[in-house]
């Protein structure tokens, strides 16, 4: 990625907004080559910016220059249009210099942006074709764009990039079944579904962890290792950051293993990883890397 005038300052903004949440933006990013982990970490000020306005409206970001959504939106689609990003905010700037010497089309930001506004106003799914549209604008261009970052030998890369974003959307909305619904009043998981297995939207809300409810988890976390199957062996079409991706997939797919070991029952205590089973993971991943031929 070639350096413009202010560069390392707008850098230095995106790790300080990203820290700023506490989050060392995983050991997989870390251990990214220098590049592709700076231009991560300001794909990632990107998302995170976007997703806190939205999920947390009346809250102050950092440096937040933007009443909502729409205005950052705007400010984004005007640099994009006019091409004149140096009196930008830092975090549009360093994207929309990261999308022009990347070649990454601007369609997947409005893309992801699109989602990011339906959930102000959207908190039901009714088929698997709707959250599939959901997680593509939420989870399947970020992968996408991370393809560019990392450089590909084959344009398949992007089938299982999309597969992978899936599977860890999917984590993710399984672990976060009970938290979604009484934070946020948000199922994401499809009604239709539902239907099918007999589960009701009282059974999330009353935190009943019947039959059918176990059975619809069971069946959406073997939907999501098959997912994570197909991702994961799309990593062998990649050029740089193998190890970090693969690592980074099997972190989020621990979440879902978790669940299985508690008989899929959703309302137990939080899933999140321990420092203990992060290096568990880290250790496996170090060997599935050696044993697939991914170095």
């Amino acid at each position: 990625m070639q350096e413009y005038s202010t560069y390392h300052d707008d850098l230095e903004y995106c790790k300080q907004f990203l820290f700023s949440f506490g989050s060392n933006y995983s050991l997989a990013t870390k251990l990214f080559p220098k590049k592709a982990r700076e231009s991560t970490l300001i794909w990632y000020s990107f998302l995170r910016y976007a997703d806190e306005i939205v999920d947390n409206p009346t809250d102050k970001l950092p440096g937040q220059t933007h009443q909502n959504l729409d205005q950052f939106m705007d400010e984004w689609r005007k640099v994009i249009e006019t091409g004149k990003f140096r009196e930008a905010h830092p975090i549009v700037r360093a994207n929309h210099q990261l999308f022009t010497q990347y070649g990454i089309p601007f369609d997947y930001t409005f893309d992801f942006l699109d989602v990011m506004q339906q959930d102000l106003t959207k908190s039901r799914y009714k088929t698997y074709a709707e959250l599939e549209h959901y997680m593509w604008g939420s989870a399947s261009v970020v992968g996408h764009v991370m393809t560019f970052i990392v450089g590909y030998t084959d344009r398949v890369a992007f089938d299982h990039a999309r597969a992978l974003g899936e599977a860890m959307q999917l984590a993710n909305f399984l672990r976060d079944v009970d938290e979604d619904y009484q934070d946020r009043d948000r199922i994401y998981l499809p009604e239709n579904d539902m239907q099918v297995f007999g589960v009701t939207e009282e059974m999330i809300a009353n935190q009943k962890m019947k039959p059918e409810l176990r059975n619809f988890i069971q069946h959406y976390t073997e939907r999501t290792e098959e997912l994570f199957e197909k991702g994961i062996e799309g990593i062998k079409y990649l050029k740089k950051g193998r190890f970090s991706i693969l690592l980074a997939s099997r972190m989020y797919r621990e979440n879902i293993r978790i669940l299985k070991r508690r008989n899929y029952d959703v309302f137990g205590e939080a899933i999140r990883l321990s420092k203990g089973k992060k290096i568990s993971v880290l250790i496996g991943t170090f060997v599935l890397y050696v044993l697939r031929g991914l170095k």
